[in-house]
């Protein structure tokens, strides 16, 4: 567990938020968690150590600890697992939101909740809007919309923002994976007919260390991804490029588009993920960048990492 500490008088209560941090040793938590400590935010992060899908534990953890915020990164983020363990994406998706919502009621805090594109049947052809209905098709978007719907019971004032295509410098992602595929491989097959926007981690994290805690931030639900929209086949070919021109790849790998009814998966996918981001730029003030300004800056981060 890791705690960050700092003195009450720099940083007082109500200006600096005392925050507990779920999932912290995952892709996102990990991002917000150096982007929280460089910016001399206090907080605990936990992982595994602390389950959140007992409401003993939480209820004791959050007893033990002065916390205003929860920010939940923590997961069942396995799409096609999920749909021979619903069970275990369930805890973890949806009742674990719900205990974490109501520590947070009792203790009057708030809690900053992550959940995904796939509460979505991906049928539209504009983009989601947060006043959309929901119908997921999969076992993990049925468990992230109980999720969402049993915090917000919970917890009136949580905040629940959606993203879609999540990468960042942290743990398994498809811009990772791609770069492994192109660099052992002579062709590739790629989905082309699922259309959406990547969200990257490390402007998340900074939209998020800077804007969490404030005491007028608005309750509710918010889409939030990276500007533009491009096909999964779209992004691999920008992955690829991209990864030349940083000199991690040294050959080119042909590229082949296949639909996604060529490229069987046990969970089925939404074919349309493309957010409206205006509410959360209007109201939480979070920046919004295009796909590939994001994209470079992720890998200028991985070389940094790699140095």
């Amino acid at each position: 567990m890791k705690e960050q500490k700092h003195s009450e008088s720099l940083f007082p209560p109500r200006k600096s938020p005392q925050i507990w941090l779920t999932g912290a040793g995952g892709m996102l938590g990990r991002q917000l968690a150096e982007e929280l400590d460089h910016r001399g935010v206090p907080f605990i992060g936990t992982d595994m150590e602390v389950d959140i899908t007992d409401e003993k534990i939480v209820m004791n953890f959050m007893a033990r600890h002065r916390f205003n915020w929860i920010i939940n990164c923590a997961a069942y983020t396995a799409v096609d697992k999920a749909e021979d363990e619903p069970d275990a994406a369930m805890a973890v998706n949806g009742a674990a939101p719900e205990i974490l919502g109501s520590a947070a009621a009792l203790r009057g805090a708030r809690v900053f909740h992550i959940s995904t594109d796939y509460v979505f049947n991906g049928k539209s052809d504009t983009p989601y809007t947060e006043v959309d209905i929901p119908d997921a098709v999969s076992v993990y978007g049925r468990t992230k919309l109980s999720g969402e719907s049993a915090l917000l019971k919970a917890c009136e004032t949580a905040v629940v923002v959606r993203i879609s295509w999540l990468y960042g410098v942290y743990g398994k992602n498809f811009v990772e994976t791609m770069l492994n595929l192109m660099s052992e491989k002579e062709e590739i097959a790629v989905v082309a007919d699922q259309l959406g926007a990547p969200t990257y981690a490390g402007l998340l994290a900074r939209n998020i260390a800077a804007f969490v805690g404030g005491e007028a931030l608005p309750a509710g639900i918010y889409h939030y991804q990276d500007k533009g929209r491009i096909s999964w086949y779209g992004f691999a070919r920008e992955i690829q490029r991209m990864g030349i021109a940083y000199g991690i790849l040294t050959k080119k790998c042909r590229i082949m588009p296949v639909t996604a009814e060529e490229f069987k998966t046990a969970a089925k996918r939404p074919a349309f993920s493309v957010f409206n981001t205006g509410k959360i730029q209007r109201e939480l003030n979070f920046s919004v960048k295009g796909w590939k300004e994001n994209l470079k800056q992720y890998f200028e981060e991985r070389k940094d990492l790699k140095k």
